[in-house]
């Protein structure tokens, strides 16, 4: 009862802050959307899949909808969830000045969906801020396709809570930031306050995913330092101190060598 309410507590403090940062968060993404850098994103994620027919996706922690829409506009059936009205509501908005065919739904701490629901399941800067990972994780797992592709992105976005190097080297990194003229987010600090109680600030990751996902009887692949291939200059230096990874997971069906219908 004490885990649940703990847990519940940190979710709506994080909807709280997400409510206040979904516009600006949207801005960037829209960005991202008509940057010279999109087509390298959809390669990141499109050449992990067969795009043989229209595949059933989901995109867990769309935000402001940006792989949704991506993924969308190649002619797939796409399902976006969060659990924050106002980052729905900017997604939309997105989805529809893009001309990209959404179904967008309003989630809980697990996903509403039957098992194996999904050829392809899509989610980016979502995994750290799970507040019961192996559990939400799992949930994840069941929605997957045999054959099919789960592939989420993230970094360790506060490392610098582990221990006073990486601290130092945050620090570093916001020096850079400022001689840049990159802004950095005002109220930055109240998430910072969040993940200090979140468990997968304080794990080894990628390490951590890959054993887990080894663990309940997973084939997966680990992609490491990827800042280079998707970011613009500007959000290189925004980033540094973050290398992105990518953790792909496939269907339990290793033989199955292609999408499950």
């Amino acid at each position: 009862m004490r885990q649940t309410a703990l847990r519940d507590e940190y979710e709506a403090s994080m909807n709280q802050y997400w409510d206040v940062r979904s516009e600006s968060y949207s801005e960037m993404n829209r960005k991202q959307l008509s940057g010279d850098r999109r087509d390298a994103w959809e390669q990141m994620i499109f050449s992990h899949v067969e795009e043989d027919r229209s595949l059933k996706v989901l995109d867990i922690g769309t935000g402001p909808g940006f792989f949704a829409i991506l993924a969308a506009l190649r002619g797939h059936q796409v399902t976006a969830v969060d659990m924050n009205a106002e980052m729905l509501e900017q997604a939309q908005r997105n989805a529809q000045a893009a001309g990209a065919d959404i179904r967008f739904v309003q989630v809980g701490h697990t996903m509403p969906f039957e098992e194996n629901s999904f050829d392809l399941i899509l989610s980016r800067d979502v995994t750290w801020t799970l507040t019961a990972p192996e559990e939400q994780l799992q949930d994840w797992g069941r929605l997957l396709k045999p054959g099919g592709r789960m592939l989420y992105f993230d970094a360790e976005w506060y490392y610098h809570l582990k221990n006073s190097q990486n601290r130092m080297d945050w620090e570093s990194a916001k020096a850079d930031m400022a001689a840049a003229g990159i802004s950095f987010y005002a109220k930055a600090g109240e998430m910072e306050e969040i993940a200090a109680g979140l468990p997968m600030t304080y794990e080894d990751r990628p390490r951590w995913d890959g054993d887990f996902w080894a663990r309940q009887g997973y084939a997966c692949s680990i992609y490491e330092n990827l800042n280079e291939a998707v970011y613009n200059q500007e959000e290189q230096i925004r980033y540094q101190a973050h290398p992105m990874f990518l953790v792909e997971v496939r269907g339990k069906d290793a033989s199955y060598q292609d999408i499950a219908h």
